[in-house]
């Protein structure tokens, strides 16, 4: 029971003696339960293989076996022989152990509402085989179960609107409680989180003393009827605590910082330890104090993410301070005979099991061996995977298979897969097999789609990618297995990918500034294109007057946009391939731009594999700049192609659409007409062809690539009313086909698509 009450003024520490008020009753141990020789005891367990249960914890252990209970809503409760490990199911929905051969069984499933006790003695199988002492806690007088030290019940009753704490020696006949710290001042309590047990049936209570109720941690001895009384200090907050035969320690809360308590019994020589992990039990095998957190099935430890690392099994000297390591992590851990602690971990050089950890004559750090294996190694690594280093667009087409070989089986097994630039992971989880200990394999086909998964229908992104491994031992006890790494998706760049998942993507601005990502998907190979979605990628776009998707013209592989404000100056943004950011901070160009109407960007009409810039000016000439793949100069000097271009009212570049050598251009007139310029690949261009009529109600052309998937490049035309897709043929007799409506524009109210 956890009582916070306030905690009273500090008062000198002084020397309680706390009698136990006799009602009747020999505090005696049975003669079943002492212990073996300790030499004798060592010798015939490392004679036999014991088993420990898998998915169980420890909740007793003495001389000759331990106590442990399996995970779950109905758990099972086993006695393991140390001598053979032979093994007993305990009926009952409730057992616990207190470091002798002694168990409690219960009716219920927790020692406080368990109304009839059943008290086993398995220190051998023909004792066990024996039928148990009953005790009817109701027809005892109306007491509640709340521990077992050594072969002592601890129990507790509400008188006088209190709760009141009694023993009752567990022997021959019905056991006769009395009462413990009897004093009308006194307010104590006992059970799993106010109290420590030694096998030598000692107690440590919480208590709140007097009308100020000072709070108080009181040391009881049965076989003595003595103890000591710690009085805690204004804004001192003892926690759970522990005793062995030598020493007493607790968890404390102070103003100046969190702690551990630990005094020598008998003694107030108080030592101070700091720590901040209040929610970790406490343990002691001699003057040494153990500690860890505790692991669950999940692999999650508590208060803890599950991705979090379990903190090991510490030891830690009272005396000089002195650190050790015990066990890689545990999940459990009780009192066991001769002031051991019995504790459910692992190693990583002996494996998953049952660990006594013992006191050293000499003060020295305690013993630590293995008495009970689960077969389970604690370490799981990872002995092998199958991933690429590489990956190119084609061989996305199908999906990826990777694998990965573990060294145990028994273990719950998550795969992630993020683009490194961001998004979200996508992630696959596996449960724990079947075959405890063995070696396994993890399989697992990702389909080739983006991991971000926003419609589970966009590509991969070209880039690098981190895939994550996490493995976390079914047991909950060994560490977990994280490991990494990284592959790279290629894809050949394009006019108007501006995420690098290999689709079309255009930019659109609103009236109000604001620049949007518009995303497509081809809706089938040489067909039309759909919308994938919106994103925003910023605001202030209304300060310029002319906007153009340029290609790839600074020298990476995402496409380039370029920019002039109302002043003439041209500013250049480079393309990042990043979704949510897929355009960086401007660079200027240069200014004078303003004698230009009309900007066309993105062919590489000169042949040299770079992408160009046609403008034409306001007295109708033709200018090419021809495009250098360098951020700081990215166009060279202009070189003056024609005359007459006054008469078109648009103009747009549109790369290899008809199937010659170079880039094209598509020129509108002011009656609607639509002509084709096929692009020699010198900078120059061969006579119009006319493509045909009723193009004026378009705002804008949009050269997009080859955004259908058939390998030819396409165009999109915008108006008011929407956008339509216009595939082309890759004939310059009718480079394009008919028109077909698209969504790619919806929900945008833009102004200019580029």
């Amino acid at each position: 029971m956890n009582h916070a009450y306030p905690r009273g003024r500090r008062l000198a520490a002084v020397a309680v003696t706390i009698v136990l008020a006799a009602t009747g009753g020999t505090l005696t141990t049975l003669p079943a339960t002492a212990a073996p020789a300790p030499g004798a005891a060592q010798e015939e367990q490392q004679q036999t293989t014991v088993r420990f249960p898998l998915d169980a914890d420890v909740v007793g252990a003495g001389p000759r076996g331990f106590l442990s209970k399996t995970r779950g809503s109905t758990p099972e409760f086993r006695w393991t022989w140390y001598a053979d490990g032979s093994s007993i199911v305990l009926p009952g929905a409730y057992a616990i152990g207190g470091g002798t051969d002694l168990v409690v069984t219960g009716d219920q499933s927790s020692d406080y509402t368990s109304r009839r006790l059943k008290v086993h003695d398995l220190s051998t199988p023909a004792t066990a085989a024996a039928t148990p002492v009953e005790v009817d806690l109701d027809a005892l007088g109306g007491y509640h179960l709340t521990g077992l030290a050594g072969s002592t019940l601890l129990l507790t009753r509400q008188e006088d609107g209190r709760w009141s704490q009694y023993a009752a020696a567990l022997g021959s006949g019905t056991p006769k409680p009395r009462a413990v710290l009897a004093h009308p001042e006194y307010d104590c309590f006992s059970g799993k989180e106010g109290w420590g047990g030694t096998d030598t049936g000692s107690a440590l209570y919480e208590c709140w003393i007097g009308s100020e109720r000072m709070s108080t941690r009181v040391v009881v001895d049965f076989a003595t009827d003595y103890g000591p009384m710690y009085l805690q200090g204004e804004n001192e907050y003892a926690q759970d605590g522990a005793i062995s035969a030598t020493h007493v320690a607790w968890r404390e809360m102070r103003l100046s910082g969190n702690g551990i308590v630990a005094n020598q019994r008998g003694t107030y020589g108080e030592r101070w330890f700091p720590s901040d992990h209040l929610d970790d039990p406490l343990y002691l095998v001699g003057s040494w104090m153990a500690s860890g957190q505790p692991a669950h099935i999940d692999g999650s430890a508590a208060g803890a993410s599950a991705s979090a690392t379990v903190r090991p099994f510490t030891l830690q000297s009272i005396e000089t301070g002195e650190t050790s390591v015990a066990l890689t992590a545990f999940s459990s851990a009780v009192a066991g005979p001769g002031g051991s602690i019995l504790v459910r971990g692992g190693t990583a050089e002996h494996g998953e099991g049952l660990y006594r950890i013992s006191p050293r004559a000499d003060g020295g750090r305690p013993d630590v061996e293995l008495v009970a294996s689960t077969g389970q190694t604690t370490v799981v690594t990872l002995t092998g995977s199958e991933a690429p280093e590489s990956l190119s667009a084609d061989q996305l087409a199908g999906g990826v298979d990777f694998g990965w070989d573990l060294s145990r089986g028994d273990a719950a097994v998550s795969v992630s897969l993020k683009h490194v630039s961001g998004g979200r992971p996508l992630t696959q989880e596996w449960p724990a097999d079947a075959a405890d200990g063995a070696p396994r394999r993890v399989a697992w086909h990702w389909d080739g789609k983006d991991p971000d998964r926003t419609n589970g229908l966009s590509p991969a992104r070209a880039g690098e990618y981190e895939w994550q491994i996490t493995a976390r031992p079914e047991e909950g006890v060994g560490p977990e297995l994280v490991t990494t790494g990284r592959f790279t998706v290629d894809r050949p760049a394009a006019p108007h990918d501006f995420d690098g998942d290999g689709t079309a993507d255009l930019l659109a601005r609103d009236a109000g500034g604001t620049l949007w990502s518009l995303r497509t998907l081809p809706a089938a190979t040489g067909g039309s294109v759909t919308s994938l979605g919106r994103s925003r990628v910023g605001g202030g776009w209304q300060v310029y007057d002319r906007v153009e998707t340029a290609g790839n013209i600074a020298g990476t592989t995402a496409p380039d946009v370029l920019a002039r404000d109302t002043s003439g100056v041209l500013w250049l943004y480079q393309g990042t391939s990043d979704r949510d950011t897929p355009l960086s901070g401007r660079t200027r160009i240069g200014g004078g731009w303003q004698t230009y109407d009309r900007l066309a960007a993105g062919s590489d009409v000169t042949g040299d594999g770079r992408p160009d810039l046609l403008a034409t000016d306001k007295t109708g000439v033709l200018w090419l700049y021809p495009g250098t793949g360098n951020a700081t100069t990215p166009f060279a000097a202009r070189k003056r192609i024609g005359s007459g271009w006054g008469v078109y009212n648009e103009i747009a570049a549109v790369g290899n659409l008809a199937g010659g050598p170079a880039g094209d251009l598509l020129a509108r007139d002011r009656t609607g007409v639509l002509w084709l310029y096929l692009g020699k690949g010198d900078g120059t261009f061969a006579a119009r062809t006319r493509v045909g009529a009723g193009w004026g109600g378009f705002t804008g052309l949009v050269g997009v690539g080859d955004a259908n998937g058939d390998g030819r490049a396409d165009l999109i035309a915008s108006s008011g009313t929407g956008a339509t897709f216009y595939a082309g043929t890759g004939d310059w007799k009718a480079p394009l086909k008919g028109g077909v409506k698209t969504d790619v524009t919806s929900g945008v109210p833009y102004n200019t698509a580029f």
